[in-house]
């Protein structure tokens, strides 16, 4: 059995390979820019690839040739590019989800799991929004995930392939260095960890933030359960503003120091709160992670992170005196 994973050098694509990797797994890593960095601890327990999702001859190859009984589907291109190159977008998001949906369906792939977005739901929806909500994606990122959720949910009635996906919210954690909403979390953390000044615009910004390990923890329940009675599922971990996290953070560490200013502008296109009672109900989705715990892991790690780093730096100008 070998489980592919698009995107699995990416920010929750890494996490979620050294989970599988954990479990003893035999997984395949393609990815279009491998940065193997991430995956240094397990990069010689799988095997990672190098390809496009738009080359249907790329996706065909690493799927026959490994004989992929499962795939976790996360590669995509994100926010930022959707929106300033939307045929980058279309062909990434779209036809790169039907290129492997196709060889999905010839290679008698098991599991399909699809990681989908909150954003395919706009601001015109009640709070907490449900799974069925109406879908009205401000972004074009979202249009680019709704769309391809259709495109999934279409194999799964046509072809009977077994389709599953979860809609993440703000998703936070060590590591993330792309997508908008990582500058109202994971950024923060991350220079708050690194000793830096931080001043917030937007304080009272509300969103639903779900720790990475967690995110993967969804994505391997999907694909544990036996079936599931719909295709996707909304997954929540908390709704705070970051003036609530960043009273946290001050808890933890109290020299931080934050400062506020207030700038509606830059407040996200994404309703903030959500419901994932089906998901709790239907699959036993559970976050393991309280917004408290969630950040104070993040903030140990970077600090680690940070400290091994600069004595590594020493140590290598020591060795050059």
């Amino acid at each position: 059995m070998s489980i592919l994973v698009t995107g699995g050098t990416g920010f929750v694509g890494s996490y979620l390979v050294k989970e599988l990797v954990k479990r003893n797994l035999d997984v395949v890593v393609f990815d279009y820019m491998p940065n193997f960095s991430l995956l240094s601890e397990v990069k010689n327990k799988c095997k990672i690839i190098k390809g496009d999702l738009t080359y249907p001859s790329d996706i065909f190859s690493v799927v026959f040739e490994n004989k992929v009984t499962d795939i976790f589907h996360l590669g995509s291109v994100l926010a930022e590019v959707c929106e300033e190159k939307p045929f980058t977008g279309f062909k990434v998001n779209l036809e790169g989800t039907l290129n492997l949906l196709e060889a999905a369906r010839l290679n008698n792939v098991n599991k399909f799991i699809f990681a989908s977005s909150i954003s395919v739901f706009g601001k015109d929806v009640n709070e907490p929004v449900l799974d069925n909500s109406i879908k009205n994606p401000a972004t074009f990122y979202g249009i680019t995930k709704l769309a391809a959720e259709h495109i999934c949910r279409w194999y799964y009635q046509k072809y009977g392939l077994d389709v599953r996906g979860a809609r993440f919210p703000w998703v936070y954690g060590p590591g993330r260095k792309r997508g908008i909403t990582r500058l109202y979390s994971s950024s923060l953390l991350d220079r708050v960890a690194l000793r830096e000044e931080v001043e917030i615009e937007n304080p009272e910004e509300k969103g639903d933030w779900i720790y990475v390990k967690d995110a993967v923890k969804a994505l391997y329940l999907l694909w544990e359960v036996p079936y599931t009675k719909q295709c996707f599922y909304n997954i929540s971990g908390g709704t705070h503003t970051i003036r609530e996290v960043m009273k946290i953070v001050k808890r933890i560490m109290p020299e931080a120091i934050i400062r506020y200013k207030n700038n509606e502008s830059i407040f996200s296109p994404y309703p903030s709160s959500y419901s994932d009672r089906l998901a709790q109900e239907e699959l036993g989705w559970i976050p393991s992670y309280s917004i408290k715990k969630g950040v104070k892991e993040h903030l140990e790690t970077v600090i680690e992170e940070n400290r091994k780093y600069k004595e590594n730096v020493n140590n290598e100008g020591k060795i050059k005196k």
